[in-house]
């Protein structure tokens, strides 16, 4: 009670002065400090209501608190104070925060609710050959916690070499605990204590939030459920992110590796197709007027790569050389611009561009995956898998939006071909594409069950389901699998293969994968640790290569997200039956 009560009086002193604030004039209110003090109240108070981690603050018996503020330009700086008094802990960790005069448009506090001493052996065992960023307590390197790093400090400077030796970088220490005035460490002790924190954020002056303190995945990102609404609230802000890494030009930047702002090198066509296509599916998400212009000069850079062999075949030009994938993924986009805004003006070039497929497909029913730009005779006979379902799945796409049956002629060819050469060992989240959208207009047996066999075969849904790691297609693979399930039912298709079908499993692993997706969105929260936050904040990221943030990253997890939109309804209706 005597804790409670001190934090309360705290607050109401602090809220008595924001009050006074107000009544000032407006020359003389300082937005500062009101950030400061208003931000301040609002984590405080979650912290008031949270019994758990108050329970947690007594057994330890002081209090740890960090305050971490960025004005979104600039990595975060965080400033710690302790004392067995959590009161004054909580005070003193804010007035340094406060007095660094940092515009704090992203405010954090975390508390310490639980330690573990470890030895420096120990601890490069434990982090040696494991995914990067895979290591989730902060670090106090003396028992006073006056040389200590939050865990997204650690990880967000790349201070720790997981790949290879598991050995703390001194140097990139060092650097962060002189920012927050700790003491320099003169080499990284034998012994030091790994601690983790609950954590409270403030986006702004209205509300603050509680985040995660569970598992590995979770840790430090803002608590969501797995839903419709969650997936509207990141297409509006991935959709946002999207956006402002357009130029003017209609051109992307193509990523970055935030641990330094790194900008990710050359441009990849493929992927700008792939990104525009979801950017307009985003759109249909969350209706946001402002995505329109974004999405035309977008598409009217697209349009500036595509090369004609004649007035009927096209290709996309990725600058090397004309990527038949790439000529499905600029269908894809075309496509469904005009299936979203009901306009029939890219028809002549969508068939041209499916044109361009069928030009490439052999006898077979495979596909050459490659032609030199200027001869359009054959450069690469192969490339990769995924060229293959990207090419198909723009014939099936093409064909729902021109009725032509050319189109769905040759889509079938390649799927008897996947069949025949048993692409289902691959799980290739194109061909679960690729079989859904041909099946709407070929409903064929042996269709349905080699989409199933996708997901089915080699336990495919229960890795998806189990696995930890943020395979950014995986999402797409078992929806697309699932949306098809689904019309195969509700449609009473015969498909003998459903007797093996583990149907129960597809749709834990299409939930999971919509829980595990948000562990990868670049939230405010996580994003302020980075060099420059702005540049990538709600994108998504990928922890285990450098938090690498490209938009097919985006692209692939939305992808995902705006299939477990679109059949939200009847996934919960499946829960009922089959969980």
């Amino acid at each position: 009670m005597k804790i409670l009560r001190r934090i309360t009086a705290a607050a109401v002193v602090l809220f008595i002065t924001v009050q006074c604030v107000f009544a000032l004039p407006a020359e003389a209110i300082n937005v500062t400090d009101y950030m400061y003090n208003r931000k301040y109240i609002l984590v405080t108070s979650l912290l008031r209501d949270d019994s758990d981690t108050l329970a947690a603050v007594r057994e330890l018996g002081r209090t740890v608190a960090f305050m971490s503020v960025s004005d979104g330009k600039c990595r975060a700086k965080v400033f710690a104070a302790q004392s067995e008094n959590l009161s004054t802990a909580l005070y003193n960790a804010f007035a340094r925060a406060k007095a660094s005069g940092i515009t704090p448009k992203w405010f954090k506090l975390d508390v310490v609710v639980s330690e573990e001493d470890v030895t420096y052996t120990k601890f490069r065992a434990d982090n040696s050959g494991k995914y990067i960023g895979s290591m989730r307590s902060g670090i106090a390197f003396d028992k006073k916690y006056g040389a200590a790093l939050l865990e997204a400090q650690i990880n967000s400077a790349g201070m720790i070499d997981y790949e290879k030796t598991g050995k703390i970088d001194f140097t990139k220490v060092n650097n962060a605990l002189k920012e927050s005035g700790m003491t320099a460490l003169k080499t990284v002790p034998a012994k030091f204590t790994l601690f983790r924190t609950q954590g409270y954020f403030a986006e702004n002056t209205a509300y603050a939030m509680k985040l995660e303190n569970g598992t590995f995945a979770t840790t430090g990102r803002r608590i969501l459920p797995a839903d419709r609404s969650t997936a509207e609230l990141l297409a509006q802000k991935s959709s946002g992110y999207l956006s402002s890494v357009c130029g003017d030009d209609g051109k992307f930047v193509y990523g970055y590796y935030p641990i330094d702002n790194e900008v990710i090198a050359g441009y990849n066509m493929l992927r700008h197709a792939g990104t525009v296509w979801n950017l307009i599916m985003q759109y249909e998400m969350c209706g946001d007027e402002s995505l329109v212009p974004v999405i035309e000069r977008s598409l009217a850079f697209l349009g500036k790569h595509i090369s004609y062999k004649d007035s009927k075949t096209a290709f996309l030009d990725d600058g090397t050389a004309l990527n038949i994938g790439g000529n499905g993924l600029a269908i894809l986009a075309y496509s469904t611009y005009s299936e979203v805004f009901c306009t029939n003006k890219y028809n002549a070039l969508i068939r041209a561009l499916a044109c361009g497929i069928v030009y490439m497909q052999k006898s077979d029913g495979s596909f050459i995956h490659t032609l030199n730009r200027n001869t359009f005779g054959t450069a690469e006979d192969y490339v990769i898998i995924y060229y293959d379902g990207e090419a198909a799945y723009g014939l099936a796409k093409a064909y729902g939006v021109l009725g032509d049956a050319r189109f769905l002629k040759s889509a079938k060819k390649a799927a008897d071909y996947f069949i025949k050469n048993h692409y289902e060992a691959e799980h290739s989240h194109w061909i679960s594409y690729t079989f859904n959208e041909l099946t709407k207009y070929a409903p064929e047996e042996k269709y349905f069950e080699f989409g199933l066999r996708n997901v089915n075969e080699d336990d495919f849904s229960s890795t998806v389901h189990n696995t930890r790691a943020g395979i950014n297609s995986a999402s797409e693979t078992v929806n697309a699998a699932f949306e098809m399930y689904d019309r195969l039912i509700s449609g009473r298709k015969k498909c003998a293969y459903l007797d093996e079908f583990n149907a129960k499993q597809l749709l834990r692993a299409v939930i999971r994968r919509a829980e595990y997706g948000l562990n990868y969105f670049m939230f405010p929260e996580y994003a302020m640790y980075m060099k420059a936050p702005e540049t990538v904040v709600y994108g998504f990221a990928v922890r285990e290569d450098d938090f690498r943030t490209r938009i097919d990253d985006t692209q692939h997890f939305m992808d995902g997200y705006y299939m477990f939109w679109k059949n939200y309804d009847i996934i919960e209706q499946y829960k009922e039956i089959l969980l």
